[in-house]
């Protein structure tokens, strides 16, 4: 058995509709995806299948380069070399990453991070709707060390004792002249000197229990998305799974097991 490390990212599309810029997809937004994808991206050929169901969709990439390439090849065993029959324009698929998107969680679990790029490129070019990853932090240090820019902060207001000395509900008092709703955002944009005190202590407020479902949305140094989310999520899930004997996964063995870890 092999262990196969799976991260868990946000998966979002841009919305077509009035409201929200990017929304969770649904199983709706992968209604017109083929089961059989053909796909390059940056001299990698990929050929990806797609298993859809109510729940999750699952796909399989399987992928290689036609170059580099040696005019030999060698036998491992004995040092042996014979001719390549392979030709420039062939590849040897024998390179797999695994992505399963569940529905209800809204959780895109992938077993390759190297190739979330490929994976938005794809989706954007079979579904003509853009598509973004992002990481997802629960140690606010490491979210710190990352972030660029900020912009976006959720959080709901508990309303009860130990909430009664929130500055973030009294500004909005301040600010209204009426108690603080239950639950609001902000949206504005932050490089991250102007904003790191008042996330801390924003952090620091939801660990006294005076708010509740912090999730702060950002970017790092090369523009992609991070977020910062408090919720009880594994960022990393681990199964484990058989290789044939040509080293390849069975790709239904990886989804059973992904499943039933993230169903624990």
């Amino acid at each position: 058995m092999v262990a196969v490390n799976f991260s868990i990212m946000q998966l979002i599309e841009e919305s077509t509709s009035s409201g929200d810029r990017f929304v969770f997809p649904t199983s709706d937004t992968f209604a017109t995806l083929n089961e059989s994808i053909q796909f390059n991206d940056e001299q990698t050929y990929f050929e990806i299948s797609v298993e859809k169901t109510t729940d999750d969709i699952f796909f399989v990439f399987n992928f290689g380069n036609p170059t580099p390439r040696d005019n030999k090849l060698t036998d491992v065993i004995t040092g042996e070399k014979r001719e390549n029959s392979r030709t420039n324009t062939e590849a040897e698929l024998n390179n797999q990453a695994f992505f399963l998107y569940h529905f209800q969680k809204n959780l895109l679990y992938l077993s390759k991070s190297q190739k979330k790029t490929a994976f938005e490129r794809m989706l954007k070019e079979k579904l003509d709707t853009d598509f973004k990853l992002k990481t997802i932090f629960k140690d606010i240090d490491a979210f710190l060390n990352t972030l660029r820019e900020c912009n976006q902060i959720s959080f709901s207001h508990i309303n009860d004792l130990f909430s009664s000395d929130s500055t973030k509900k009294q500004a909005l008092v301040d600010l209204t002249g009426t108690d603080a709703p239950n639950e609001f955002t902000i949206t504005a944009k932050y490089s991250k000197p102007r904003i790191e005190n008042f996330i801390r202590s924003i952090v620091h407020e939801k660990s006294d229990n005076k708010i509740s479902s912090l999730v702060i949305n950002g970017f790092d140094e090369k523009g992609f998305g991070i977020v910062y989310n408090t919720e009880n999520f594994q960022q990393k899930i681990t199964i484990n799974a058989t290789k044939d004997e040509n080293g390849k996964f069975n790709s239904a063995e990886i989804r059973n097991n992904l499943l039933n870890e993230i169903n624990r």
